[in-house]
């Protein structure tokens, strides 16, 4: 660093909670703050004003953890950290976290001691790393001036309900889904990136057996009949089809059944 300290520090400003509830809180997650980010960081304030970059050019409380998963990181404004830190949080907690969505308190009872004692970890882990997930970043003051750097809100919807929290969203889907827990877990975080009515639609096919209805039968009848299959192997086959390929619909898994596996023992 060509220049030092004092003279890159003078391009920031000093971004302090405006409401007294937050002082001493780290901007990013709510912990008690004990180390002072700079936006953009000190080692890349030279090239970003060489180059005219675009930076908010300011420093809010931090607390150690937040400040290291930052540190170093070319992310020039304020909202860029908000999310690289959030995401840094979610994959370095991502076990206890997981535990706190899937099992709940009433079910400790029912485990070994020493189940229960890692699982109860656990969820105290998981509970801590969702609220700071969950932190809203605080109104800055700025030399007595208000700063609230724009972030969106976040909603989590599940049909047509829509929650603030994503414990909530997913407590609800538990109590009016018929889903088990940390089969749609992995689906929503893993594959659905928290989105929770993909991850519905997704569970449904792979994990929900087709209705029986009458017309049902009667494709299912016709087509083993048709290409001299026997009934239950085309009614079994095709369940297995439906739930790899959500985006078929029993027709389109016959098609498939067909295409796949009878023609290519004809030819």
């Amino acid at each position: 660093m060509s220049k030092n300290f004092e003279a890159l520090s003078k391009y920031y400003q000093n971004g302090l909670a405006k409401s007294v509830e937050f002082n001493q809180c780290c901007y990013y997650c709510g912990c008690e703050a004990t180390h002072i980010d700079y936006c953009p960081p000190l080692q890349h304030c030279e090239l970003v004003i060489e180059f005219s970059e675009t930076a908010d050019f300011i420093t809010v409380p931090s607390c150690y953890e937040c400040h290291g998963l930052l540190l170093g990181q070319r992310l020039l404004t304020l909202n860029e950290r908000i999310k690289a830190l959030k995401s840094s949080l979610a994959k370095k907690y991502a076990q206890a976290v997981r535990v706190y969505n899937v099992w709940e308190h009433d079910e400790l009872a029912q485990m070994s001691p020493e189940f229960h004692t890692s699982i109860e970890a656990g969820m105290r882990l998981g509970k801590e790393t969702q609220i700071r997930l969950d932190f809203p970043s605080y109104i800055l003051e700025i030399s007595g001036a208000e700063v609230k750097v724009p972030t969106a809100k976040v909603e989590f919807c599940v049909g047509e309900q829509y929650f603030d929290d994503f414990k909530s969203a997913l407590a609800f889907c538990y109590a009016n889904y018929t889903l088990q827990k940390s089969q749609f877990y992995d689906l929503l975080v893993g594959e659905c990136a928290g989105d929770f009515n993909k991850a519905i639609s997704k569970y449904m096919h792979r994990h929900k057996k087709p209705a029986k209805t009458a017309q049902t039968s009667d494709l299912i009848k016709q087509f083993a009949k048709e290409h001299k299959q026997n009934s239950d192997f085309v009614a079994r086959a095709s369940e297995q089809l439906l739930k790899r390929h959500a985006e078929l619909d029993l027709e389109g898994a016959l098609a498939k059944l067909y295409e796949d596996y009878i023609a290519p023992k004809r030819n």
